[in-house]
C-alpha cells in the first residue's frame, strides 16, 4: 500500500529528525537567548507535524475513503484503519502544529524544550508503524 509519495515524506521525516537530533539537548536559556535556533526547531517541529498529517491522509486516499476533514480527523481514520496503533501522541501533535501556525507569536520556549529533548520518539514511532501497516 505504501507508494513513493509517502516514502519521501518519511525520508524527509528522517532528514528533520537528524537536524534536530545533532543539537543535542537543548536547555530554555538557550532558545531564549539564540532566536534563530529557536525559530529553526519551531519550523523543523511544523514540518515534521505536517508529514504526520499528510502520511496520514495519503494512506487514507490510498483506502478509498473520503478525504478527512481535519489533521486530527486524519490521525483517527488512521488508527481505525490499523496504520497508527493509537491517537496520542498524534493528535497532540496536531494541536501543537495549530498552535504553532496560529498563534507563532507566543510560542512557549518551554514546550519546544521538552518536544526536542523527550518527544522526538514519537516521530519516529509514527515512521516505524507506518512501514509496518504498509508492508501487511
Amino acid at each position: 500500500m505504501i507508494n513513493g509519495v509517502i516514502l519521501k515524506k518519511l525520508e524527509t521525516l528522517d532528514e528533520v529528525l537528524c537536524e534536530l537530533d545533532s543539537l543535542g539537548q537543548v536547555t530554555v536559556k538557550q532558545l531564549q537567548t539564540y532566536w534563530v535556533t529557536r525559530r529553526a526547531i519551531e519550523r523543523d517541529l511544523q514540518i515534521m507535524v505536517e508529514i504526520v498529517i499528510d502520511v496520514c491522509q495519503r494512506i487514507i486516499s490510498l483506502s478509498g475513503q473520503s478525504p478527512p476533514s481535519s489533521g486530527a480527523e486524519a490521525v483517527t481514520r488512521c488508527v481505525a484503519l490499523g496504520a497508527l496503533s493509537s491517537e496520542e501522541p498524534y493528535r497532540r501533535m496536531v494541536q501543537f502544529r495549530n498552535f504553532i501556525v496560529h498563534r507563532y507569536e507566543q510560542v512557549d520556549v518551554e514546550i519546544l524544550v521538552t518536544l526536542v529533548n523527550k518527544r522526538l520518539d514519537d516521530f519516529r514511532r509514527f515512521r516505524t508503524e507506518i512501514l509496518k501497516y504498509a508492508q501487511h
